[in-house]
């Protein structure tokens, strides 16, 4: 028989069971935006570094022809 103790005890123990599986999901999201973060930042880095060579030898076969 289910008590309203039991009741009490079960609906409780979700809450919590729920926040933290809340506070974990919330936890992977924040490290999921980190990473894309710092992916476009690598990205972004990238480009600048491959852009700034291809000027640079662009300049070197102008100078040389």
């Amino acid at each position: 028989m289910n008590t309203a103790q039991d009741d009490y005890v079960r609906d409780k123990t979700r809450h919590l069971v729920g926040r933290a599986a809340l506070r974990r999901a919330s936890r992977m999201v924040q490290g999921w935006r980190t990473e894309e973060r710092e992916n476009a930042r690598f990205a972004r880095h990238m480009a600048i570094g491959l852009t700034l060579v291809a000027l640079v030898l662009a300049t070197v076969l102008f100078i040389l022809f």
